[in-house]
């Protein structure tokens, strides 16, 4: 079963919500839109990812775009080990997560199995924009073990002018 991961990675989508958590900067534009800056270090991130009850150790580490999330726990079907490779990058205004490895107790999980997690994660992340269709992520670079994105958020001023 590959229980474990799904748990540890369905959270991923929560990236453009958590993004903002560890330190953020907010400016308005000439146009009286926002310019929001967000910054998530690997280890705050590691916090969140620890807050799952299954979830005994994580480990991530973030460079060149790349998140690796390496996540040890109890589930209903005993002690797992879960290690994922996650890219991170922003397209057309969107925050995109792709699992482009995935592996459960050292075994590979199966490219249909990851795509419907990538799935999951791409219709959270799209019901958030949903949410929040003033928001546009313009910027991401996820390196040097940390998440820095900038978003414009525009507001009654900035859609008036």
């Amino acid at each position: 079963s590959v229980t474990g991961v799904q748990t540890c990675a369905l959270p991923i989508s929560a990236l453009a919500l958590i993004a903002s958590a560890c330190s953020i900067n907010v400016e308005r534009n000439v146009d009286g839109s926002l310019q929001v800056k967000g910054e998530i270090t690997a280890q705050a991130l590691a916090t969140e990812f620890e807050r799952d009850p299954d979830n005994d150790s994580v480990k991530l580490s973030i460079n060149d775009g790349v998140m690796l999330l390496d996540v040890e726990g109890v589930d209903e079907e005993g002690e797992y080990v879960a290690n994922l490779r996650i890219e991170l990058s922003a397209v057309d205004g969107v925050l995109v997560v792709n699992i482009t490895e995935a592996f459960y107790n050292g075994w590979t999980v199966p490219d249909d199995m990851r795509a419907e997690f990538n799935a999951e994660i791409s219709k959270e992340i799209r019901e958030a924009v949903e949410e929040n269709p003033d928001a546009t992520l313009v910027s991401l670079v996820a390196d040097n073990n940390k998440i820095v994105t900038e978003w414009r958020i525009e507001t009654e001023d900035s859609k008036g002018s």
